[in-house]
């Protein structure tokens, strides 16, 4: 096994636009006032058994799955990767640019920063082509505690655990993957500055600590959050929750060695098609109930939680025919396996999914190649308005991860 990593800045060098929330926040509809801190994208490339696996994790909200598709093959035209084995994985950063993304209903879209991020993708890769060394892999583990857990059930834990896999040659870190499972949203929606969150706090906390920039690969985080912990929305709040998690993971003992070696990779359809039925009612009930809740709250968290609810109750007003097709790559390499998810998977599915494994490393890796929303499991369809007016019926869901469990 030979391994390979690249750290390069995304941060925009004109005007733009923060991504994130929508347009019911005006720091959203004008260009942001500047950086509070730059983003970057954490790349590795992985080299077993004559096949390449490229990571290339960018401190963005997500990527389109129509991005994904047209730079893969653009890498296997031009550096021969094979599709399934390119693995375009974002943050979930609420406070990122605007500048990349086609599709999004607020700001301004950048052909110039796309056309740059295409060119840097294919420049981390060739770097990281010529700088492959020979690498051992180990891993290791913990589970946070008092930062971060559900945002449906407050005080309650989520998908909690840390996976740290450090892949090293002669006792130095080449590269390194924490593969954690929560919302990168501690800074509050009105900022108006440039900023990693949460995951880029972590990953320089992780740097000060164990000399490199980990990958920050965010797992089932559909249901989860720092919302319960946070006492502000602020910079200072981020430093307090970011070194308050660092100092945890800094504990994790990486002395686990793992072989890794690629055995197989299978890609996963399926697809989702249905025409709605007319709930309307229950819907207008729903919002009429929050937005009298409303009128009588006044402190920030609360505001938020209810405004969020009506938003995704009324978008789910809007909804006609539901056509989605759900991507999933399952890599397995011995004693790593890495399955992707195309959205938000709720937490009790990715923890369902790392138990099923039989590899004493599974990761999953959400947000990535593509992102298709919530997918929650059964037991949040009875009170989580996530997942009562999103997109996927029980059964949806249910077979979706049977469909992965059949090639884990």
């Amino acid at each position: 096994m030979r391994v390979a990593s690249s750290r390069v800045c995304l941060t925009p060098d004109e005007d733009f636009y923060l991504i994130g929330y929508g347009d019911r926040y005006n720091s959203r509809l004008v260009p942001a006032k500047g950086v509070h801190d730059d983003i970057f994208a954490n790349v590795i490339l992985i080299e077993s058994n004559g096949k390449k696996v490229f990571i290339f994790n960018a401190d963005f909200i997500e990527f389109e799955e129509e991005f994904c598709n047209q730079m893969k093959d653009i890498m296997h035209n031009e550096f021969g990767l094979e599709t399934n084995l390119i693995l375009f994985s974002a943050t979930h950063n609420h406070q990122s640019v605007m500048s990349y993304h086609k599709n999004w209903k607020t700001g301004k879209f950048s052909q110039k920063y796309y056309d740059n991020l295409v060119n840097v993708i294919k420049q981390t890769f060739y770097r990281c082509e010529k700088n492959l060394v020979e690498c051992n892999a180990f891993m290791g583990r913990t589970i946070i505690e008092g930062f971060y857990g559900s945002r449906e059930h407050f005080y309650e834990k989520a998908d909690n655990e840390v996976i740290l896999v450090e892949f090293k040659n002669d006792e130095r870190v080449i590269a390194g993957i924490c593969n954690y499972a929560t919302h990168s949203t501690v800074i509050s929606p009105e900022n108006d500055l440039l900023t990693g969150d949460l995951a880029g706090a972590l990953c320089r906390k992780i740097f000060l600590d164990r000399g490199y920039y980990p990958a920050m690969i965010v797992g089932a985080a559909g249901d989860s959050s720092n919302r319960a912990y946070r006492e502000k929305a602020d910079y200072q709040e981020l430093e307090r929750i970011s070194e308050g998690v660092a100092k945890q993971i800094a504990l994790i003992n990486v002395d686990q060695q793992i072989n890794i070696q690629y055995e197989k990779d299978d890609h996963i359809k399926y697809r989702v098609n249905y025409h709605p039925k007319d709930d309307s009612e229950i819907l207008l009930s729903k919002i009429n109930n929050l937005e009298d809740k409303l009128k009588s709250v006044d402190d920030y968290q609360t505001i938020k939680l209810y405004k969020d609810s009506i938003n995704t109750y009324k978008a789910k007003l809007n909804m006609k025919e539901i056509d989605i097709t759900l991507s999933s790559t399952i890599i397995s390499m011995n004693d790593l396996q890495i399955i992707s998810i195309p959205g938000e998977l709720g937490s009790a599915l990715g923890i369902d999914l790392k138990e099923y494994s039989k590899a004493k490393c599974c990761l999953i890796f959400g947000y990535t190649n593509g992102h298709f929303h919530y997918i929650l499991q059964p037991q949040l369809f009875k009170d989580t308005p996530r997942a009562i007016a999103g997109r996927y019926r029980i059964s949806d869901v249910e077979n979706y991860m049977n469909k992965i469990k059949e090639k884990l």
